[in-house]
């Protein structure tokens, strides 16, 4: 799984890279706008993990390019926001799975990329072979069951033997 790291702290860099390689992830680390585009338009990312801000400037066009070309990555941001504009960053950001503070430990940050990365991959269903010799999707039978939401009386479905 390829990750890249935007971020102008060169120590944070270092540590996410090191907790990222034992983690299996491959990272590329960067504290430059450019190489990180660059980096995004030349590769897939799996994984992004960027500071809000990187030389003053914000990261979030960065998340925003990483989607487009891999519309399964996860986006974790590194930001000291607290204020009630957070709830639009998960609008603004569709890839955006977390908010962290800037110094969160890098063994919590993987943890978190960890489970980001499972959550958003796509697991094609199995295939099997029909019985005319070719090869299918499985098709799973759905249960009927009555929930709090509906009582069982409610439920066209279900039979009363009695």
């Amino acid at each position: 799984m390829q990750a890249l790291i935007i971020d102008d702290d060169s120590r944070r860099q270092t540590e996410l890279s090191i907790a990222f390689i034992r983690a299996g992830f491959q990272p590329t680390a960067t504290g430059n706008h450019a190489v990180a585009e660059a980096c995004i338009r030349r590769g897939w990312v799996d994984l992004l993990v960027m500071s809000e801000r990187v030389a003053g400037r914000l990261t979030h066009s960065h998340a925003l390019l990483a989607e487009w070309r891999n519309p399964l990555v996860a986006t974790i941001l590194l930001t000291t926001r607290s204020d009630r504009d957070v709830e639009e960053l998960y609008g603004l950001l569709p890839s955006l799975h977390c908010l962290l503070a800037p110094d969160t430990t890098p063994q919590l940050i993987t943890k978190c990329a960890v489970a980001s990365v499972i959550g958003a991959t796509r697991q094609l269903p199995p295939m099997v072979l029909t019985p005319s010799l070719r090869v299918g999707e499985t098709v799973a039978a759905t249960p009927i069951s009555a929930s709090t939401r509906h009582a069982a009386s409610e439920c066209s479905d279900i039979r009363r033997y009695g």
